[in-house]
């Protein structure tokens, strides 16, 4: 493809960071670039704890342990979502239950989600899909009363807001993505994000292999040993080095996205009042990143057309997740492939268009006039 979906912008600032680390001889994790970059983003995102991880799944899979869940208790989560949210759930024993999406912003269906809570449910998982905020007020106003933990997988989502409020601070724990196809990137990583000390210093143990060594580190205890479940979660020093470079222009990036998204809106907009398609829709509670660019086709053999259309012109458009109710694991779970019409029906239809920092004015001008070409063959 000569237009790819994404591609990561490397600054120069990432070579000399990178540098450093290989010349203080130090590579492992918890090092002097992974503990700036955590105050970096504390500082960034108004959030009293940061701990990077090795990824966005892990720190899913922290907040899910850290739950202390029992065999049989619930977690509410949208099927249209990446597989770490659900296995992260599985990894800790406890149970995904899946629910609707709004059929405008593709998050989670509040509705829906107040039909599915049970006695069991203990958490529930609001995916801020495409960097747009999910419906936080009445999230917060179902789960509080409820004591009903929820965790921000704000994977899509680092720099947006809702509320005025940075995504992944506004839950009890929230989790964010470095990974390569993100708007800040390291290759692989991720963040873990709470605003309870508590929280913060169980998930410390569960970062460190289920070991007191961050209080051993502190001089809090004289030796540190094995106290709690964990893994081995924190980020690699060369990969928070690339990071930290990465976060120092987290905006600057974030506005070069949306520039890209506005030219999409604005020149695909004459398509919608055509009713050929559906551009995204930005709540006014929602201050977006632009992490992605989205259009919702009449039906799936359009989307399909015209996906086949924009990569025979070397185009990166593609569809996105494939429903976890409905995947082979999903099935073997209980769940049925009818058991969420709305997200059956709206995820056949949804076509991504290429969208990156560095892309240039003539690629982007390119996907719109083939898009439009498109729709003068089907006319």
């Amino acid at each position: 493809m000569h237009i790819p979906l994404s591609k990561a912008h490397i600054p120069k600032k990432v070579f000399e960071n990178i540098n450093q680390v290989f010349a203080s001889g130090k590579l492992s994790g918890d090092g002097s670039f992974c503990h700036s970059t955590e105050e970096k983003l504390k500082n960034i995102l108004k959030i009293k704890h940061v701990l990077l991880t090795s990824s966005c799944t892990h720190a899913l899979e922290m907040s899910m342990l850290l739950l202390n869940g029992k065999e049989g208790d619930e977690v509410i989560l949208p099927s249209f979502t990446f597989t770490s949210t659900a296995n992260a759930i599985l990894v800790a024993g406890l149970k995904p239950v899946f629910c609707e999406i709004d059929p405008k912003t593709f998050n989670i269906d509040i509705n829906d989600v107040l039909k599915k809570i049970t006695p069991k449910t203990i958490a529930i998982i609001p995916v801020h899909y495409a960097g747009v905020a999910c419906d936080m007020e009445k999230l917060l106003e179902i789960c509080r009363p409820k004591n009903i933990k929820i965790i921000e997988d704000a994977a899509h989502a680092i720099g947006a807001k809702w509320d005025h409020k940075f995504l992944g601070t506004i839950g009890d724990m929230g989790c964010l993505s470095f990974h390569d196809t993100k708007n800040v990137i390291c290759g692989e990583g991720g963040a873990f994000l709470t605003n309870d000390d508590s929280l913060a210093e169980k998930a410390m143990i569960i970062r460190e292999k289920g070991t007191n060594r961050a209080q051993f580190l502190k001089g809090q205890v004289d030796k540190y040993t094995w106290v709690a479940k964990g893994s081995s979660y924190i980020l690699a020093e060369p990969l928070a080095a690339i990071l930290s470079a990465e976060v120092d222009i987290m905006f600057e990036l974030n506005e070069k996205r949306g520039n890209i998204h506005h030219y999409y809106y604005d020149n695909l907009k004459i398509l919608e009042e055509k009713n050929i398609l559906t551009l995204p829709f930005l709540p006014n509670y929602s201050e977006t990143n632009y992490h992605l660019f989205f259009i919702v086709l009449n039906s799936p053999e359009q989307r399909n057309s015209l996906m086949s259309h924009l990569r025979s012109k070397g185009i990166g458009a593609t569809f996105h997740y494939i429903p976890l109710h409905s995947a082979p694991l999903g099935i073997e779970l209980g769940n049925k492939p009818n058991d969420l019409e709305i997200t059956e029906k709206f995820h056949s239809r949804l076509l991504r268009l290429p969208l990156y920092p560095d892309m240039e004015q003539k690629d982007y001008e390119t996907v719109v006039s083939e898009i439009i070409a498109w729709s003068h063959e089907i006319a």
